[in-house]
């Protein structure tokens, strides 16, 4: 089974989350048949490391990662490469893929942009 495991940073402030918590709801929502959860680089729970033992308890055989960050920098192309290294060490039957951080994803650029032109 596939799973999805939406990856943000994390921050000291609580309310910084409500977002992230509202886009996995909104995934949840939609594909209420499928694995989804959260998780964060730093700061906030749960961390990569549990929610990829929460997805695997679950049956996922495939976890597809969706950094929720806009562009690729040290965080998605270092940080996360190694905690997916550790993960597959500690869970050997699950396979990870990851996708672009959601900055760079085209219909998602564009649709911040037409968000940015009713500003104006």
């Amino acid at each position: 089974m596939t799973a999805i495991l939406f990856f943000g940073h994390g921050s000291r402030d609580v309310q910084w989350r409500q977002p992230f918590d509202a886009i996995l709801a909104d995934f949840r929502g939609m594909h209420a048949a499928k694995l989804a959860e959260l998780a964060f680089l730093e700061f906030m729970q749960p961390d990569f490391a549990t929610a990829v033992a929460t997805l695997a308890a679950e049956d996922a055989t495939q976890i597809h990662v969706i950094p929720l960050f806009l562009a690729t920098g040290a965080h998605t192309r270092k940080d996360l490469a190694e905690l997916i290294e550790v993960a597959q060490a500690k869970h050997p039957g699950v396979r990870f893929t990851v996708a672009p951080p959601i900055g760079e994803v085209d219909s998602i650029r564009a649709a911040i942009s037409s968000w940015v032109a009713t500003q104006l």
